[in-house]
């Protein structure tokens, strides 16, 4: 609040894995909570393909329901205000669900977004809603988009991956960040030095 040029970003699972009140509703309440906060942008996570690619579409552009319909008489779901990016989710032609990157002029400033799921996404999700799509790896998939936006003139590129890692000893301090470990290290060793940021 008070800070014109902020922006809020997530890295994904805002939907699915869901508490009752939200699951009921398959998570609309949660995704209209998200745009009460004013959420900016978000990377797809392994959560949001739980109900497949359709209904995650769904989730972004609105509607009803294809089974349970609208919750409320008149009141369509109105779908998400903030965007949800899914760059290394394609099908064999190239395309992805999702845009693969969002780019937003911070006071006179290019800032592109680039947001991707972890490549094990097929591994953790029924198979019936991803058929057809591919999760390719993270760090080719941004690098690959580098040239694409410097040609846009983003000037700072935030790439939002939806994968983590451990600390030694674990947990450790929230904040230590002591002896990462894990698949986000190789990934982040693997980007273009160009990428300014990986959340």
């Amino acid at each position: 609040k008070g800070h014109p040029y902020s922006l809020t970003a997530a890295a994904g699972d805002l939907i699915g894995g869901s508490p009752a009140f939200s699951g009921l509703f398959h998570d609309e309440p949660s995704v209209e909570s998200l745009n009460a906060m004013e959420l900016d942008v978000s990377s797809v996570g392994n959560h949001e393909f739980d109900e497949g690619v359709t209904e995650l579409l769904r989730m972004q552009d609105g509607g009803c329901h294809p089974v349970d319909g609208c919750y409320f008489a008149g009141e369509t779901y109105p779908g998400a205000d903030f965007k949800w990016l899914a760059a290394n989710v394609q099908n064999a032609a190239g395309d992805t669900p999702l845009p693969p990157y969002w780019v937003k002029e911070v006071h006179g400033v290019k800032v592109g977004f680039i947001g991707m799921t972890l490549e094990a996404t097929d591994t953790l999700v029924a198979a019936a809603g991803i058929v057809g799509w591919n999760f390719l790896d993270e760090a080719e998939t941004a690098n690959a988009l580098v040239p694409i936006l410097k040609g846009e003139g983003v000037e700072a590129i935030v790439v939002l991956l939806h994968e983590g890692g451990s600390q030694t000893p674990p947990p450790g301090a929230v904040d230590a960040c002591v002896g990462i470990s894990g698949p986000i290290v190789a990934i982040n060793d693997a980007l273009d030095p160009e990428i300014d940021a990986l959340i």
